[in-house]
């Protein structure tokens, strides 16, 4: 545990000087999510600083939004995790399109929210996305344009059953994503997401987003690295070493089973020469 030391002085009455050092315990800068980072950056926190993570746009982040350096020179809670968007494999819509071919789903799952696409007119017209690798769908993110919405989210499981994440009716006065967490325990085995009108007037989306979980997945491994730290995701966790540090022979822990990471001896070492290779943290890391 680093410690900072500070010289107090004190001036008694009668003129005698007393002085001392009192320990404060410092934190060294912690680990962090892949696709995210925290705030506010520094060479050293002492104890009672708090930071804040964050994750990337259309990512998800699961775990502590905060964190505090306590005075054992540790920080509370656990490193939180960013999930990115699950990947659709195929996207579908009832449309008007002719020729068929003209169908543009895809465009709510493009990653641009600038484009939209439309159902056609009627109620139970929607728009269905299926996903690369079924999973624990958690969370459904949808862009809309401004516009009069009234649909539901429903999640496609692989036993045919389709269940709803919620329901979403009114004016849309802003441009932003609109969030749609599923009710555990029947979101398991999930193999795709369809977004259904609840209105005679076409169904207009600008982007979907689907968060899944795919196992085995794993939390903070909680593994102390000298002169480095730990890049987090649920399936890895990353060395990354400060400048002037080099990387040992292994590089990364891999969960091997849900809440179990195999243990290697990860480690900085001192570099002792120089190499077109920077293994040490950017100025861009989180």
């Amino acid at each position: 545990m680093a410690m900072l030391f500070w010289m107090v002085v004190l001036t008694c009455s009668c003129g005698v000087v007393i002085s001392g050092n009192i320990e404060v315990p410092e934190c060294e800068p912690p680990d962090y999510p892949q696709w995210g980072g925290y705030g506010p950056r520094q060479d050293v926190y002492l104890a009672g600083d708090v930071i804040h993570y964050y994750c990337d746009t259309d990512t998800y982040i699961g775990g502590n939004f905060y964190r505090r350096c306590e005075d054992t020179g540790d920080w509370i809670g656990h490193t939180p995790v960013c999930d990115p968007p699950s990947r659709f494999s195929f996207v579908n819509q009832t449309t008007t399109a002719d020729p068929a071919g003209m169908n543009d789903a895809e465009k709510a799952a493009d990653a641009l929210r600038d484009s939209c696409t439309s159902t056609k007119e009627g109620p139970d017209n929607y728009w269905m996305g299926m996903l690369t690798t079924p999973g624990q769908l958690f969370r459904v993110m949808i862009f809309l344009p401004k516009v009069n919405v009234a649909y539901e989210v429903l999640m496609l499981k692989q036993n045919g059953q389709e269940i709803s994440c919620g329901k979403k009716e009114g004016f849309v006065d802003n441009l932003n994503w609109e969030f749609h967490n599923c009710p555990e325990p029947n979101n398991t085995d999930v193999i795709g997401v369809k977004i259904r009108s609840l209105s005679a007037e076409p169904l207009k989306l600008c982007e979907v987003v689907a968060h899944t979980l795919t196992f085995p997945t794993c939390m903070d491994p909680h593994v102390r690295i000298e002169n480095g730290r730990l890049q987090l995701n649920r399936k890895a966790a990353i060395l990354n070493c400060d400048a002037g540090y080099t990387r040992s022979p292994s590089t990364r822990i891999e969960c091997v089973r849900t809440g179990i990471w195999n243990r290697k001896n990860l480690y900085c070492m001192e570099r002792q020469w120089e190499t077109g290779n920077n293994d040490g943290i950017s100025d861009t890391d989180p």
